[in-house]
């Protein structure tokens, strides 16, 4: 595979030197510095040694390479976006247990580390298959060590992740190569600027965050009206399936809600481009709730000079923000609006008095 220049360099010397170090993995992975000294942390000398562990049986009776080329050729359920290519080369890989920070569950995991994600795919051991769980960008994380084979990932973007793995030497693999990984790909990272299919669908905080720099940097097929850049800040953004109420048929639309309009786009089949779809005025319309049965979260769109739209959410956190930022209260039935008070009323007119 090809290398990717992350940034460019004066001199010719030193850039092909940052260059290799960056995002050449050799086929051996032979030659990777431990970024820090330790006993958890595995030499040059002893990476050789465990360089076996690649042919060894790591999962469904396949050796770490065997499970490389099932990830590089085999869909992953659940993958969205371009070819997985895209993220590079291999660096590491290993079936890991992940704990739950939360409800102290334990589940089985299996990380990949390219040169500026880590991969985390959950492990389907009935029809041997791997199902998308999250990718992370190595800029701006920090890893530490904790007790026996264990270390945490944490970062601004998403909610730490406690891993622990299968043995002391996975362990000193993972801590030569990924907090070193770290350090690059927060160098040069500012430089690099994420490509549309890697930010769609935006099912985690960063893709969200880096979708809406997205929308405000880079043009939008068919865009109409006052630039976008001009809208004000974004509330709030996320990846729908909308359908006109006559309709069957529903379509992935990107949401932006701004303080003053709702604009929704669409992207190609490729995920190359943003198309512009519409603008509704967030004044004129409401959010009515449409969710009858239980795991249907999708609400309805009205307004007086439109059709009816339904909007149907991936993820109840999603389906929760946009009802709260799109309903308003309904002053035609007897409900009274959230704080219990009825609005006031217009002062009437008094007839003037003749003597």
């Amino acid at each position: 595979m090809g290398c990717i220049i992350a940034t460019p360099r004066c001199c010719k010397a030193a850039n092909e030197q940052e260059h290799e170090d960056l995002v050449q993995i050799p086929s051996t992975r032979r030659h990777s510095a431990p970024p820090v000294s330790g006993g958890e942390v595995a030499t040059p000398q002893e990476l050789d040694k465990l360089i076996g562990l690649e042919e060894t049986e790591l999962l469904w009776g396949k050796s770490r390479r065997e499970l490389e080329e099932i990830i590089y050729g085999e869909a992953i359920i659940g993958w969205e976006g371009e070819d997985i290519r895209s993220l590079g080369e291999i660096v590491w890989s290993s079936s890991v247990v992940l704990h739950e920070q939360y409800t102290e569950e334990e589940s089985k995991r299996h990380l990949i580390l390219f040169p500026l994600h880590l991969l985390i795919l959950a492990v389907d051991d009935k029809k041997n298959k791997f199902i998308y769980q999250g990718l992370l960008p190595l800029s701006g994380i920090s890893v530490k060590a904790l007790m026996k084979n264990t270390f945490e990932i944490t970062g601004s973007m998403f909610d730490s992740r406690i891993i622990t793995c299968s043995d002391t030497e996975e362990f000193r693999i993972w801590m030569a190569h990924l907090p070193r990984r770290v350090k690059k790909a927060s160098i040069y990272r500012p430089h690099k600027q994420q490509k549309l299919s890697v930010l769609v669908p935006c099912d985690e905080i960063w893709k969200r965050q880096e979708l809406e720099k997205y929308l405000l940097q880079n043009p939008i097929k068919g865009w109409e009206g006052t630039p976008i850049q001009h809208l004000g800040d974004i509330i709030y953004l996320s990846m729908v399936k909308i359908n006109l109420v006559q309709s069957q048929i529903f379509e992935e639309r990107i949401m932006v809600l701004f303080p003053d309009d709702l604009i929704i786009l669409s992207t190609d089949e490729q995920k190359t481009i943003v198309q512009y779809e519409g603008r509704l005025p967030t004044q004129s319309i409401r959010a009515l709730e449409r969710s009858a049965r239980m795991g249907h979260l999708e609400f309805e769109i009205t307004g007086d000079m439109m059709e009816p739209v339904k909007v149907s959410c991936a993820k109840p956190g999603e389906y929760k923000k946009w009802f709260f930022h799109l309903q308003k209260p309904d002053y035609s039935t007897n409900t009274l609006p959230s704080s219990g008070k009825l609005p006031p009323r217009p002062p009437k007119k008094r007839r003037s008095c003749h003597y």
